[in-house]
């Protein structure tokens, strides 16, 4: 650890230590307490402090050769390495780096995730047949020959597997969409693959919110460049102008957005209140953070660019959306400016009906996300990110073509001869979005758990565990207006979250041998 071997000269080339790279970035931090204001004049912020963040990247002052003679010292040599024992391997996947198949992403028994990139197909291939062949009891690859068409076999059944389960209410729409994205290749380990989850509101206006009302939610059959019509119809334009110049294959594709719905600057710009995306967002802008105008700074104002008002943002939303309520919360009171009205950019602006709380607006967000009307209506967006309407005449007609260079396949990095177009390739692929890997040529099934209730037929309750708790508690995912619970009384009561009166599941009775709950907040 904390060596490495010039590869050049095999195993008898020079083995050196290496020394961690550090830099320093300052920032402004305003004080303890500070609350934001509509009309706050940056005169008024004279008082704000400063810290440092350290990161990688020397800055040329005094404490320049102080940081230097520091990073020198014993305790500050980089360990690359990093070991993990077989037995606690219970995972592999293989994965995407640079739109080649040249990786993979290995967790162990505790969820720990490892991404690793090789140099070529044939060495990642070598390492994920010995994993296969060496596999643990513990592991779910125990039962998988060590051969990369078994391993095929094994992840298109287990993929089949995992969409039964979703159809027929055993798995939430959270869970089934996190199973999708790490087959298609996206990942927490890498920014430029992160997973990608569905704006699903379109009311960040209301001071309340119903979510038994249709109209509330986001038309989940078209993708966020299609939602605005004046809009789609300038992409429709963009790409039949591009269409009539495309001749011969050599030439790119037309296509409807020169942006992409994920990448990595639009992760960073979700969660730079968060650390280490604070420091991974200095670094990509160059050691501050982007313009005050351009940061994430108000849900509502982000839906109508994506979805109406900006024809560069096409963006989805990330998992966090809907279970990690601090990262709208300027926690570590960064100082982010001033935008050009007056305002002060600090907490995110949340919709009214959030009444202010991040927690309440994930809450709802999450409930949305589970409820009826999204659980009818989710597998149209997913033939859009991950099936059949991805690529080719249905995306066409979908308007849902991206650049050909965020495609799997659409070019071969290995084959450029001119180094400068092939960095600038590769620096497309990382910056500006990557499509995730195509699972269906045919549209994939729509839920049917939520058809169960309405149908009049018992509830399943072996579902149960298979599903995580949602808020109010006790609900059934997909439906919505049954409460399960173990019977410790038959007087009518509420029952809630504790001293949460609004977010009550409603009244409960016994009826044949079950306590059954029904509210309009369940």
């Amino acid at each position: 650890d904390g060596f490495e071997q010039t590869d050049k000269d095999g195993l008898r080339g020079n083995i050196n230590r290496v020394e961690k790279s550090t830099s320093t970035f300052y920032v402004s931090l305003r004080p303890k307490g500070f609350k934001s204001k509509d009309t706050e004049s940056l005169s008024e912020q004279s008082n704000e402090t400063s810290r440092k963040v350290s990161e990688n990247k020397d800055l040329p002052t005094k404490k320049k050769r102080e940081e230097k003679s520091i990073s020198s010292s014993e305790n500050f040599f980089q360990h690359r390495c990093k070991r993990l024992a077989l037995t606690d391997i219970h995972a592999v996947y293989r994965r995407r780096y640079q739109l080649k198949q040249i990786a993979l992403e290995v967790y162990d028994a505790y969820n720990n995730g490892t991404f690793i990139a090789f140099t070529d197909k044939p060495q990642s291939e070598e390492v994920l047949h010995f994993l296969l062949s060496t596999a643990s009891s513990n592991s779910n690859l125990s039962s998988v020959p060590g051969t990369s068409s078994s391993y095929d076999k094994f992840m298109k059944a287990l993929r089949s597997k995992i969409t039964s389960n979703w159809v027929h209410g055993k798995m939430t729409n959270f869970d089934f969409l996190m199973h999708l994205n790490s087959f298609a290749g996206r990942s927490y380990n890498d920014l430029t693959q992160y997973p990608v989850f569905p704006w699903v509101l379109a009311d960040y206006e209301s001071d309340e919110i119903d979510l038994s009302n249709p109209l509330v939610y986001r038309d989940l059959s078209k993708p966020m460049g299609a939602l605005g019509a004046a809009r789609a119809e300038q992409f429709r334009e963009r790409y039949d102008s591009l269409a009539t110049h495309f001749f011969n294959k050599d030439d790119p594709p037309p296509f409807h957005y020169g942006t992409h719905y994920s990448c990595a600057a639009y992760v960073l710009n979700y969660l730079f209140r968060l650390e280490p995306f604070s420091r991974l967002a200095l670094s990509l802008q160059g050691g501050k953070f982007d313009l005050p105008d351009r940061l994430f700074h108000d849900v509502g104002a982000s839906w109508r660019s994506a979805s109406r008002d900006n024809l560069q943002d096409v963006r989805e939303l990330i998992p966090e959306f809907f279970y990690l309520p601090e990262f709208l919360e300027n926690n570590n009171s960064f100082d982010l400016g001033t935008k050009q009205d007056g305002r002060t950019v600090h907490h995110v602006t949340l919709p009214t009906w959030a009444k202010g709380d991040p927690r309440r607006f994930v809450r709802i967000n999450r409930q949305a996300l589970e409820s009826e009307h999204v659980s009818k209506n989710l597998h149209k967006w997913i033939d859009l990110v991950f099936g059949y309407k991805q690529r080719g005449r249905e995306a066409a007609v979908s308007l849902n073509t991206f650049v050909h260079l965020t495609y799997d396949g659409a070019v071969d990095i290995d084959s450029v001869a001119d180094p400068v177009q092939r960095d600038s390739i590769i620096a497309q692929i990382q910056n500006f979005g990557q499509t995730p890997s195509k699972l269906e040529r045919r549209p994939f099934p729509a839920r049917s758990a939520w058809l169960y209730s309405k149908a009049g037929k018992p509830v399943d309750f072996n579902a149960l565990p298979y599903l995580e708790p949602l808020t109010p508690p006790l609900c059934i995912v997909g439906l919505p207006s049954k409460v399960v619970l173990r019977v410790a009384m038959h007087e009518t009561c509420k029952v809630g979250m504790t001293g949460q009166l609004d977010s009550a599941c409603g009244d409960m009775c016994l009826s044949k041998g079950q306590l059954v709950g029904v509210g309009k907040t369940c």
